[in-house]
């Protein structure tokens, strides 16, 4: 696909929407600063919340600028090795204080780091924070002048730079505003009469009241620039000609620069099992660069474990990483290699990786901003209880931890609702959602648009006809693979986070056991799966209907319900010890210290209960995968007689 010279702009896609000196009804823009995800089938939205919209910023710059980002041992220099060094300064120069409670006379020892070190520190973060709104707040006045240049020379008038510089002026304030780190910007939704969406279900309307709910006071809430950067990128994007879908992010490597590597290895069909070099050099500079890292981390932590400068992270906790890694690799090299000639493994790399970097700490963020609006219920309702409850309040005044378990025996309702909400809401309804956006986020040319791959681009500027490439069937298996790529290294870094952070006690057995026990529910690839058959139905199949809702939906239930499942269990079983007082606080003899045995006894119900959720949710996806499968294969046979009748 030869998209030719980045920096030049192609020829500008039609605008019925400019007006000469104001393009746009947004304030200049075709789109309004809060349209995130009001538009289901727009992929940049999703890249303008990943890493606080880093990689879609720049992308914009280099769209429209040509300048490349700076490399990556910079940054990394930059934003995490001088903040890390600074923070190790501050707790090896700290300084122990004695602080006496005047209540109780005890006495606490604290340590704080020297005023110099905390100035410092909090000064670098300020200086790159506002360093980062200075580039941002530049690409859009940019963005800005483009536009009015677009609008001028569409009205068929030419440039006056006095005019322009005057029009800049007058919107330097709105650009200061839209690149604050938490700010206000001015309502610029003047949509009216607009038609309705034939596909909004629920989901997309429940998104476009909440996002309306953000706005107060005619303005609309932003925060980290995120809606700005993705107002930014659906301008870009319109303005060069929709050019960002045929590179990758990062290296802006045009997909016609090893694709066809891709297209060959497919058309060999070798079915050599361990013929792997073949699909390695077919891999993009991302792919290789993002393995190339991960190798040079692995051993880095390595020398870091062996040289015991860390008594927490030793080398058998090194070997737990390995393993917790090897887990996701394997189940991976499982899913794909049988089907290796559908998705390349350039695009799976790409996958998995947005699973582990971007779509975690983005279900880590939407996770807590969640629970703290349920919190707030949780108060209300606990305000309600105390209310009508004297002698619990009585009892926290008393003893505040009895009063707690007196609390979780008597209202069972009240913590059954808190955990549903934490398991169906938090858990469920977050995670699947930020795995659908990651692969959504993610653009390969294995899977362009319509089952089709564009021709070289014409000199008119238009794109010429375009054909199938692959077939039906073949393309869903792609789809199938990919998100369940996404949920691999999603959960790859998630059981991270619960074998080394997580965990009660800090001892490499636990680690062992939490990794073992992890991984014999594999519920976030078995989740994906079932996203796909919906996927599929609106992509290939071409179900208007389909919705994020109904795509989500089956396996926010399935994913909800085994969360849900354990979390009631381990709730009853810590009443049940309330109740028979074998819940105390006082240490225990060495007899009694552990009994692994019993506590095996008393999960096993839970478990079986998971396991069947499981495997009923397996059961779900294969019938409704081979019903897929034949409704495509017959999509594919009626197309090729058309071609034939054609020939």
């Amino acid at each position: 696909m030869n998209v030719g010279p980045i920096p030049t702009p192609p020829p500008r896609v039609a605008t019925a929407h400019a007006v000469a000196g104001e393009a746009g009804p947004y304030r200049g823009f075709s789109t309004s600063i809060c349209d995130l995800f009001r538009d289901p089938s727009r992929r940049t939205d999703c890249c303008a919340f990943a890493c606080c919209g880093l990689m879609a910023s720049d992308r914009n710059r280099y769209l429209l600028l040509g300048e490349r980002p700076p490399p990556l041992w910079r940054r990394v220099l930059l934003y995490v090795v001088i903040p890390c060094v600074l923070l190790a300064s501050m707790s090896y120069f700290a300084v122990e204080t004695t602080t006496r409670d005047p209540d109780s006379g005890e006495e606490t020892t604290v340590k704080v780091a020297p005023f110099q070190l905390k100035l410092l520190f909090w000064g670098y973060v300020l200086f790159a924070l506002a360093y980062r709104r200075a580039l941002n707040r530049q690409m859009r006045k940019e963005v800005v002048r483009r536009v009015y240049t677009e609008a001028e020379e569409d009205a068929g008038r030419e440039v006056d730079p006095v005019r322009l510089a005057a029009y800049l002026k007058s919107r330097d304030w709105e650009i200061f505003s839209a690149h604050r780190s938490c700010c206000c910007y001015a309502h610029d939704d003047m949509r009216t009469n607009e038609p309705a969406n034939d596909r909004a279900d629920f989901c997309t309307l429940l998104w476009d009241a909440v996002a309306r709910v953000c706005c107060c006071c005619q303005c609309w809430c932003q925060c980290c620039s995120i809606c700005a950067i993705g107002q930014e990128e659906r301008e870009v994007e319109r303005l060069t000609g929709n050019r960002g879908k045929t590179m990758d992010y990062i290296t802006f490597q045009r997909f016609d620069e090893y694709y066809p590597a891709i297209q060959a290895v497919n058309e060999s069909q070798d079915r050599g099992f361990f013929n792997f070099l073949p699909h390695w050099r077919a891999t993009s500079e991302l792919s290789r660069s993002l393995l190339k890292n991960v190798a040079g981390v692995l051993i880095i932590l390595t020398l870091f474990a062996l040289s015991n400068i860390d008594r927490n992270f030793t080398f058998g906790n090194m070997i737990v990483l390995v393993l917790t890694l090897a887990q996701a690799f394997g189940i991976e090299l499982l899913v794909h290699w049988t089907c290796r000639f559908d998705l390349s493994f350039d695009s799976v790399v790409k996958y998995f990786s947005c699973g582990f970097f971007l779509t975690t700490p983005l279900a880590i963020v939407f996770e807590l901003i969640i629970n703290m609006l349920t919190t707030v219920v949780g108060l209300v309702m606990l305000f309600f209880v105390l209310a009508v409850d004297d002698d619990l309040v009585q009892g926290i005044q008393d003893n505040p931890q009895r009063a707690i378990k007196k609390f979780a025996v008597e209202y069972q309702g009240i913590f059954i609702f808190n955990l549903f909400l934490q398991s169906f809401v938090i858990a469920a309804l977050v995670e699947e959602m930020v795995k659908y956006f990651g692969y959504w986020m993610v653009v390969v040319p294995d899977l362009m648009p319509k089952r089709t791959q564009t021709s070289d681009v014409e000199e008119d500027g238009e794109d010429s006809a375009v054909t199938p490439t692959r077939s039906y069937k073949s393309t869903g298996t792609a789809i199938t693979v990919a998100m369940v790529s996404v949920a691999l290294g999603f959960a790859c870094c998630e059981n991270l986070m619960y074998v080394f952070v997580y965990s009660p006690t800090p001892s490499l057995g636990v680690e062992i056991t939490t990794l073992v026990a992890r991984s014999f529910f594999p519920v976030h690839p078995l989740c994906a799966a079932i996203q796909s058959i919906g996927v599929c139905k609106r992509d290939l199949e071409g179900e208007r209907k389909t919705g994020i809702g109904r795509i989500i939906s089956p396996a926010v239930l399935l994913h909800g319900a085994f969360d849900f499942v354990l979390m009631v269990f381990a709730y009853y079983q810590q009443v049940h010890k309330i109740e028979s007082g074998e819940d105390d606080d006082a240490p225990a003899d060495a007899a009694a210290v552990d009994d692994d045995d019993e506590d095996i006894t008393e999960e096993l119900p839970a478990l079986l209960c998971a396991s069947v959720f499981v495997m009923l949710g397996y059961a779900y996806y294969v019938c409704q995968s081979r019903a897929q499968t034949r409704r495509l294969v017959a999509m594919d046979d009626t197309l090729r007689d058309q071609n034939s009748t054609l020939l």
